[in-house]
């Protein structure tokens, strides 16, 4: 056999996707389909790199005082006196339920509008508020501190999954309100620090995000990109009348 071999599938109407392989020196060089199936593996790796350099989704935004951004249109109602590691309410005008939990002993302190604050009257453990079965896409709440410090907010799920905010200030008196917006998430979780107290946190709003189907990453458009042309190069290959010939 000589250095030079060529192997050639060679329908008469598929000329113009002949395969050929050629070795010389122990080196292979491809055209025809072999240099499709090269183009199809480049395309997909330049927009799994897209993927990976895209920016990460907007995540949510928080401002302080009352009146700073749009009111929510649901209100959170609890149930008074009943105490646990967990409260759960409803919203007055929209399905779902939502989950008030610590490491301390929580009681809900009134009928209607949500007001929880800690069984021995003093919280100062995180407090995280949920939304079940759901995403939030905008939030108001008023802390009512006993002592002045500091509170950071840590949010999950939805587009804001995993923020930590910086540290707000908290002053001693009973109107400290907080709106989250321009994003999504399912819970919120409030540390207070530097010395903060709690009476209770109260007078929620929210609204809750439709859900939308997931939108593929451009990275997983680009593995399917690879397998679809995987399988059309596999098929193309099985063509009748393969003819092997050496020179």
């Amino acid at each position: 056999m000589k250095d030079d071999e060529s192997i050639r599938l060679n329908p008469p109407r598929y000329v113009n996707h002949v395969l050929l392989i050629k070795q010389r020196n122990g080196v292979a060089t491809f055209s025809g389909k072999e240099r499709d199936m090269r183009k199809i593996i480049k395309l997909a790796a330049a927009v799994a790199l897209i993927g990976a350099s895209a920016p990460a989704a907007a995540a949510v935004t928080i401002c302080l005082g009352g009146g700073c951004a749009a009111q929510p249109g649901s209100n959170v109602l609890v149930t008074q006196g009943v105490p646990g590691l967990n409260v759960t309410g409803t919203l007055n005008n929209a399905p779902g339920t939502v989950n008030f939990s610590s490491t301390e002993q929580l009681i809900g302190l009134a009928n209607g509008q949500a007001r929880v604050g800690a069984v021995d009257g003093v919280l100062n453990n995180p407090l995280t508020f949920s939304l079940t079965g759901g995403l939030i896409s905008a939030l108001e709440f008023n802390i009512d501190a006993i002592t002045s410090g500091k509170v950071f907010f840590t949010f999950a799920g939805g587009d804001s999954n995993g923020l930590v905010t910086s540290a707000y200030n908290l002053g001693r008196n009973g109107s400290n309100f907080y709106n989250a917006f321009n994003g999504t998430f399912s819970s919120v979780t409030m540390t207070f620090t530097e010395g903060a107290t709690v009476a209770d946190v109260g007078q929620f709003r929210l609204n809750s995000a439709q859900t939308v189907a997931a939108v593929p990453e451009p990275a997983t458009w680009a593995l399917m990109m690879l397998g679809f042309g995987a399988i059309g190069f596999s098929v193309r290959r099985r063509k009748p009348g393969v003819r092997v010939r050496f020179a």
